[in-house]
């Protein structure tokens, strides 16, 4: 039995963000400390520090903002949110982690860069923005 009844009964509106955003500040800090004490020569491009450095700013700014988002999500449109969460979540993975192979490995599929990857999570990182702004103006009891 919960010793807090009234938070056991209501459902977690973004299942997982939390603990996903909480793995994502602590690799963002492993590669924060990488890309601080590498020497340059273990960057596989010439400004490797500096597209890691970038890569993991995006990353510990949106880990923190999607624990803010998910600690605030029952003040929130449910459904907005939720997409908000995932958009975050998708698309941090879809920005940083091109970002971070291009850096430290300088990776390509086929001929491709998998740096190009990179825009779309940014623009998923974008609509996630824009539909935690959206779940603030709804009411919960709207959706």
């Amino acid at each position: 039995m919960s010793a807090n009844p009234v938070r056991a009964s209501l459902p977690d509106p973004v299942p997982g963000s939390f603990v996903f955003a909480a793995l994502s500040a602590a690799s963002g800090v492993m590669l924060g400390a990488l890309s601080a004490h590498l020497p340059d020569r273990a960057f596989a491009v010439s400004n490797g520090r500096a597209i890691l450095h970038s890569a993991v700013e995006i990353q510990m700014w949106h880990a923190v903002a999607l624990c803010a988002l998910s600690l605030n999500a029952r003040r929130l449109s449910p459904r907005l949110i939720r997409l908000a969460c995932l958009c975050m979540a998708v698309g941090m993975v879809l920005f940083c982690v091109p970002v971070i192979l291009l850096a430290l490995f300088n990776l390509k599929l086929g001929p491709v860069s998998v740096g190009r990857i990179a825009p779309y999570g940014g623009t998923l990182l974008m609509i996630a923005w824009c539909l935690a702004a959206a779940s603030a103006l709804r009411r919960p009891t709207g959706d």
